[in-house]
């Protein structure tokens, strides 16, 4: 099932990431034809979204999508990483450099 629509690939994928980290298998759709905005007629239904492979985790995988919407859409300044002291973006709930969780701190 359609889970989110991201308004890039690389939206799409990091929404991934954060579903598959916490044991929720998705798969990112219509990432390659991304490139090909503008040349072709394309609606939002050919944007890139995440699709989720088992619908028993539709109500976890809700929620870690709205934590990441408002993460995204906060202000705050970047977190930093108790394990390797590296800066974060906000928006990231995973430490890119250690993959340390920033709900761990």
């Amino acid at each position: 099932m359609k889970i989110f629509s991201a308004q890039n690939p690389v939206e799409a994928h990091i929404v991934r990431g954060l579903l598959e980290s916490q044991g929720i298998e998705a798969q990112v759709h219509s990432d390659n034809i991304f490139s090909l905005k503008g040349e072709i007629p394309m609606t939002n239904d050919t944007d890139p979204y995440v699709w989720l492979v088992d619908h028993m985790f539709e109500g976890k995988a809700k929620k870690i999508i709205a934590e990441y919407d408002n993460r995204k859409d906060d202000d705050s300044p970047n977190w930093v990483c108790d394990l390797c002291n590296e800066s974060v973006e906000i928006q990231f709930a995973i430490c890119w450099n250690c993959g340390n969780s920033h709900k761990d701190q």
